[in-house]
């Protein structure tokens, strides 16, 4: 608890002199998320993990506002980070930290949109709207296979509106190396993303495309995403499919998914959901996974939702098999 209250006051320091000393428009905002349940991790016929654990899930506070600059032009910012209730502050040990950075940049806001400069969600991971119904669980899409295109980048400098129905987002990041490897990233963009949209009453439409230097770069050189999503009557459903190639300087493996999700509503203030996604990862050694979640959300008011959830994680890597799963609950507050 002591570590947690030290967390806790580290992030409020970094963040109320901003609030204090602006007479803009500023917002202090965020969410705790924690779940109670059962976690196993099995590979090989061995299980690792076999217990019941506390954990959070992206919790996260921040700061964000705008400046008036007239003529419809305005200067915005934003500083957030992750919190982690059930970790120490620098490191808990399991690879998991109590404050960590997520999107962070300045830019400015007007017809044209948004520019930004900072620390950003790419538009590959911002395309997938409202498909993934587990963001932020065990259930997430990102836990399905390694190229996942859930890519948050350091050194973005990005562009992103929209015209009626359509809406676009283009950005770049250089890679910031020295150049004195000979296969280095030293160019203005060695990592490029960009999407277009189309979202017109129930239905959504996105394709998104991220493209890697292959210098000292060990991500995916390249990586398609595309989504749909229909609304009807008291449900929703969805459909993710995405290609990519990962490290073509050292062995080409080509990694494909698709996904189905499904919501719909239960009551006045529930919703049951579900989920699966299937990758196949055609390394060396080919690895087919599964991820396969359900669940049930219940609404306490608009900032507040508890659930209970089941997903299983399974990879078939030529003759080793593995399963990791967890069934619990939890509860996300917004402020």
């Amino acid at each position: 608890m002591k570590k947690n209250l030290i967390s806790l006051t580290v992030a409020s320091a970094l963040l109320l002199p901003v609030v204090a000393q602006s007479a803009d428009d500023v917002t202090v905002y965020g969410r705790v998320h924690m779940s109670y349940g059962q976690v196993t991790e099995e590979a090989g016929g061995v299980t690792a993990v076999d217990n019941w654990q506390v954990r959070s899930h992206d919790s996260r506070l921040g700061v964000k506002g705008s400046r008036d600059f007239g003529n419809g032009l305005s200067g915005i910012y934003k500083i957030e980070f992750g919190v982690n209730p059930d970790s120490d502050l620098v490191s808990a040990g399991d690879g998991t930290a109590g404050i960590v950075r997520r999107n962070q940049y300045v830019g400015l806001k007007g017809g044209f949109g948004e520019f930004i400069i900072g620390r950003h969600d790419t538009p590959l991971k911002m395309a997938q709207g409202k498909f993934d119904q587990f963001g932020d669980t065990d259930g997430d899409l990102k836990h399905a296979g390694a190229q996942d295109g859930e890519h948050r980048f350091d050194n973005i400098v990005a562009l992103k509106g929209k015209s009626g129905d359509f809406g676009y987002a283009i950005a770049v990041a250089p890679g910031e190396d020295n150049g004195t490897g000979g296969t280095a990233d030293t160019g203005p963009a060695d990592t490029v993303s960009f999407s277009v949209s189309y979202n017109a009453g129930p239905l959504y439409i996105a394709l998104a495309q991220d493209s890697y230097e292959n210098g000292e770069n060990l991500a995916s050189d390249s990586l398609t995403r595309m989504v749909v999503t229909y609304k009807m009557a008291e449900m929703q459903l969805g459909l993710l499919y995405q290609t990519g190639v990962e490290k073509p300087a050292a062995a080409t493996a080509e990694e494909d998914w698709i996904g189905l999700s499904f919501n719909m509503k239960a009551g006045d203030n529930g919703k049951l959901k579900a989920q699966y996604i299937m990758v196949e990862d055609n390394a060396a050694t080919v690895t087919e996974s599964t991820l396969t979640a359900v669940g049930y959300d219940y609404k306490f008011d608009k900032k507040t939702t508890g659930y209970v959830m089941y997903t299983s994680v399974q990879s078939d890597t030529g003759p080793v098999s593995s399963e990791d799963t967890f069934m619990g609950a939890g509860m996300v507050l917004k402020f």
